[in-house]
């Protein structure tokens, strides 16, 4: 009898709760837009669907395992993004930063380096 994987566990530790607590206010549509649609990437994986193994319109890699989560269905909406890494290994969710089309560039960059810093700490260990 195969074993059942476990379900993808949300960490956010590596997430700046000043960053998302000041977007929130800012853009609570849009914030609620991309959580939304973060459970809906969960679900997809807990239901044994594998990274590239779907296409949503609102999920894209980045390069160097750091996917952008978009909002959807917001009319006249701040286009936002969610930046996540998915460690498929682990199956850990890691919530690593948020931002908008204006910052996606320096989010990107600062989302690597967070991936890059989860990767050293696992060495360290």
């Amino acid at each position: 009898m195969e074993q059942e994987e476990k379900e993808w566990e949300l960490n956010a530790d590596n997430a700046s709760k000043a960053q998302f607590s000041a977007f929130s206010k800012n853009h609570p549509r849009e914030y609620a837009s991309l959580f939304a649609n973060l459970d809906k990437i969960n679900g997809l994986l807990d239901s044994g669907n594998k990274i590239g193994g779907f296409h949503v319109g609102f999920f894209r890699s980045e390069g160097g395992d750091v996917y952008r989560i978009g909002q959807t269905g917001v009319p006249s909406a701040q286009e936002s993004r969610l930046y996540v890494f998915p460690d498929k290994e682990k199956r850990i969710m890691y919530v690593l930063g948020i931002g908008t089309k204006d910052t996606q560039d320096r989010d990107i960059n600062d989302a690597k380096a967070t991936v890059n810093r989860i990767r050293q700490s696992r060495q360290d260990k």
